[in-house]
């Protein structure tokens, strides 16, 4: 296998009509003895990559092998890797599409295997767990997530379950089983049942400083990652006041990893189908990385990971060319004047992978400001990142979705704050990934070459400083 392995992992290049099973998703990240041990679903199995940094990768390999149509592990789904007096214990899903229906089976089970170098792993065949009915419904029952619990004393395990009777596709829940050993569960409790989702997939808890944050993904309106927070494992459980998501509706499956100092969401970044623009989102995609930020208020924001930001070290030209509207250059940056509508002002030529940062600032009553991205002279194709200040969020546009292809915009609230803004912009391939102060955006941009990258402004005035223009 041969991939990308710059940043944005993925084991395969992409190409056009990528069928569902041949891309990877659903990172299980597991630290050990300073490396980053990226497990992951690809072709119905589980492989693994390893990282030290989530910049450069090793070569992947095989970790789990699904088994055949008539064994309950058809296809393998997602679990968690934990490491208890020295050995390392997966749990993981097993998925029988073929039991459907059929008397005595199950088409979700949970199952287990061990290992004691995280390379080489032994199925447990007489480990089954089974949908708990008793207190569950009989068929979402998957994604198991263990972990250490303090304030409990006992090792915990999250599952994706359902509730036994409500509202149509509203019955998602978490459940907890608890041990003592980490090889036999009972039940504990249903964590969280909001009445609001299909499922809960993809499970995480954690603690940061006083606070519990329970994070999980979800199917029921987009691909999105959300987390909620309480003062103790037990809850009740909040969702934040201002925004309850990491990044935006294409970012999936994230899962928590701490090497003790720092945490991380470990996701990947949703492809579309046949590489268009305006082509529906897929399962699976590449890796995509972010730090945790938690915030004054206990609500957590996310930020470039430092190790990725040091990659990039050769400075490339920084060049303003005004196109339209009133710019000008002084020592310290560069000021737009646009009172009347929109101007914009050439930077620099990205390359094919690159950052860009800068600051932002804007005078009082300025509706927009922003950055174009993969833009010719004459704005024929462009891309935007807007940071729609009197309305409190960002975006990121483009300039084909227009007659008939009218879909959504990929957007974030962010609470801007002095009317300035530290953004980072990452261009890799088709892929763009911003962070407005602690908020984060990606998405892609199949139907644009490498292109030149600007500042923009509407109806305003913007200031532009600590411009920087770099590659790896």
């Amino acid at each position: 296998m041969k991939g990308n392995y710059n940043i944005f992992y993925t084991p395969e290049k992409q190409y056009p009509g990528m069928p569902h099973g041949e891309m990877c998703g659903d990172f299980m990240p597991f630290f050990w003895k300073g490396t980053y041990y990226l497990f992951y679903l690809y072709k119905y199995c589980v492989y693994a990559v390893e990282t030290r940094d989530f910049v450069s990768f090793g070569e992947p390999y095989l970790v789990l092998q699904n088994g055949s149509p008539d064994d309950q592990d058809w296809h393998i789904g997602t679990g968690s890797v934990f490491e208890h007096d020295g050995l390392f214990t997966f749990h993981y899903t097993g998925f029988c599409e073929g039991n459907n229906g059929v008397e005595g089976k199950n088409v979700q089970v949970v199952l287990r295997a061990t290992s004691r170098d995280l390379k080489h792993w032994e199925k447990d065949k007489e480990f089954f767990f089974r949908p708990d009915t008793e207190y569950y419904g009989n068929l979402h029952w998957r994604d198991p997530h263990v972990i250490w619990n303090e304030e409990l004393g006992k090792f915990c395990m999250l599952i994706t379950a359902t509730e036994k009777e409500g509202a149509y596709l509203r019955t998602g829940c978490t459940a907890v089983y608890v041990s003592e050993d980490v090889r036999n569960w009972e039940h504990y409790k249903t964590l969280y049942a909001p009445r609001t989702f299909i499922t809960h997939e993809c499970h995480d808890c954690f603690r940061m400083g006083d606070k519990w944050y329970l994070t999980f993904s979800n199917y029921s309106r987009w691909w999105e990652t959300r987390y909620r927070v309480a003062d103790s494992f037990d809850g009740p459980w909040r969702v934040p006041a201002e925004d309850d998501m990491f990044d935006g509706r294409e970012f999936y499956a994230a899962k928590s990893v701490t090497d003790g100092k720092k945490r991380y969401m470990i996701g990947w970044e949703s492809i579309r189908e046949d590489c268009r623009d305006n082509g529906r989102h897929l399962w699976g995609g590449n890796l995509l990385v972010h730090e945790l930020v938690q915030r004054e208020d206990g609500s957590l924001g996310v930020r470039l990971p430092e190790t990725i930001g040091d990659s990039f070290r050769k400075e490339l030209p920084v060049t303003l060319s005004p196109r339209q509207g009133s710019f000008a250059e002084d020592k310290e940056g560069l000021t737009g004047s646009v009172p009347d509508g929109f101007g914009w002002a050439g930077l620099g030529m990205l390359k094919e992978t690159c950052l860009l940062q800068t600051t932002l600032s804007w005078s009082e009553g300025t509706e927009a400001v922003g950055l174009m991205i993969h833009t010719d002279d004459e704005l024929r194709k462009w891309c935007q990142l807007r940071l729609e200040v009197r309305h409190g969020k960002i975006l990121m546009d483009r300039y084909n979705r227009v007659d008939g292809d009218q879909y959504h915009l990929d957007e974030r609230p962010v609470a801007f704050r002095d009317n300035k803004a530290e953004v980072k912009l990452i261009v890799s391939g088709n892929i763009m990934l911003v962070y407005v102060d602690d908020v984060a955006l990606a998405c892609r941009c199949y139907e644009i070459g490498i292109g030149e990258v600007g500042i923009f402004v509407e109806y305003g005035n913007v200031r532009c400083t600590q411009t920087r223009l770099l590659e790896q």
